[in-house]
């Protein structure tokens, strides 16, 4: 009976644990991005519903790319779009440096590595 107990105590620590670390990413998310270099700007928020969303734009037209998807995977937020004026599809996994940069990898139409920068 006791080993049952602690069993239970062990696995809600760890849902816990996990439920409290994805809250602090998505919290953290939340704001304004701007890259280090010409890419896309960001903008992340909550809709009434809680449910994260974002818009993504180009920093040299200004215009919108076309979210395909966005989820949540352990502590990187994975996002795939197209930027319909080029046509080009990519696939952008977003990680934490620290609370206000993103570190971004791009696969797909155009590959490479875009640090970004939380501005509010």
């Amino acid at each position: 009976m006791k080993n049952i107990f602690l069993v239970l105590v062990c696995l809600l620590g760890v849902s816990t644990t996990v439920y409290c670390q994805e809250k602090f990413i998505t919290d953290d998310l939340i704001g304004y991005w701007e890259p280090d270099q010409h890419a896309t700007q960001l903008v992340i928020w909550r809709d009434v519903n809680s449910n994260l969303q974002m818009v993504e734009f180009s920093t040299i037209s200004g215009e919108l790319l076309t979210l395909l998807s966005m989820k949540l995977i352990n502590e990187e937020l994975v996002v795939k779009s197209v930027f319909e004026e080029k046509n080009w599809k990519t696939e952008s996994t977003f990680t934490f440096i620290d609370k206000n940069t993103l570190k971004c990898i791009v696969k797909g139409s155009i590959d490479g590595t875009v640090t970004y920068t939380k501005i509010k």
